[in-house]
């Protein structure tokens, strides 16, 4: 028999990357502008920016990404309210259905949300530049790289450009059949958890609390957040407390002794130890880090 094979169709092809950022910025961030002959999309991770594309201004808020065309002149700034966190993409890619992404400010669910965490992982393997510097014009390979972490960066862009379209054409992404019951069970009840830490993250809550109010037993929580997080539940507790505290920090209107006092810290010392230990610099630090101007 004469077996012939098939090359993959290929819809996208990104040839080159040329930035992988993760943002933040205080309330007051104001980017002076651009253009340059490749893609870029920005996405708000939290907080909200007024965007320049072209000839069109938009106001965008956590949850929503939009497209630069190559020499589509952009600029962006923070609204002056609060502090936003941003992913920034910039790539090469000739293929004709980037034509669609053309002029487009979207809205994206968790499934991208999910492949923009991977991209940023798997640029930490890959690179060793920092991805929070806005002057950097091209990203250094690590010396030791993991495993095809590259490969993955330019998979998990494509699989993303796939999957908005797709959607958008109303058509399934993975074609996988539908999470088992206990994968949802445990998703709801890391949510249930996060949605209480986020609304309470000026208390002091302890595990037994946190287990009565939402309805689990402490071992099956500590379970459930050492699978998806690597931590325990308490200690992540911890992190979406800094998490505050950083979003506080940026949009400057208060001090540090405020807000250790508003995040139920023990005292401005204490504030500080466990920020530097977390944050790796000082509150100080951190403060001077995000007032960054282009």
């Amino acid at each position: 028999m004469n077996y012939i094979g098939r090359t993959c169709k290929k819809e996208f092809n990104i040839r080159k990357i040329f930035s992988i950022h993760y943002f933040e910025y205080n309330k007051d961030f104001v980017y002076s502008g651009e253009k340059h002959d490749f893609w870029e999309f920005v996405y708000i991770d939290k907080g909200a920016i007024d965007a320049i594309a072209g000839d069109k201004r938009h106001n965008l808020i956590k949850g929503d990404i939009i497209f630069h065309k190559p020499n589509e002149f952009h600029d962006l700034r923070a609204n002056g309210r609060i502090a936003p966190n941003l992913i920034v993409m910039s790539f090469s890619c000739k293929s004709p259905g980037m034509k669609w992404f053309a002029n487009k400010v979207l809205r994206i669910g968790n499934e991208e949300k999910n492949l923009l965490a991977r991209v940023l992982h798997e640029a930490e393997n890959a690179f060793s530049s920092k991805l929070n510097d806005p002057l950097l014009l091209a990203l250094q390979r690590r010396e030791k790289q993991t495993f095809a972490s590259e490969q993955l960066v330019k998979l998990y862009i494509e699989q993303f450009l796939i999957g908005l379209i797709r959607r958008e054409l109303h058509i399934g992404v993975s074609g996988e059949p539908a999470s088992p019951l206990k994968e949802k069970t445990s998703k709801d009840a890391f949510n249930r958890v996060i949605d209480y830490f986020e609304n309470n993250v000026g208390e002091t809550p302890n595990l037994t609390t946190v287990c009565r109010t939402t309805g689990y037993s402490c071992t099956y929580l500590q379970n459930v957040f050492k699978e998806k997080t690597g931590r325990s539940v308490m200690e992540y507790y911890k992190i979406i407390k800094l998490e505050k505290a950083k979003e506080l920090i940026r949009e400057g209107n208060y001090t540090f002794t405020q807000i250790a006092s508003m995040l139920n810290y023990s005292s401005l010392h204490y504030f500080s130890k466990i920020f530097k230990r977390y944050i790796n610099m000082t509150p100080t630090e951190y403060s001077s880090s995000v007032k960054l101007r282009l």
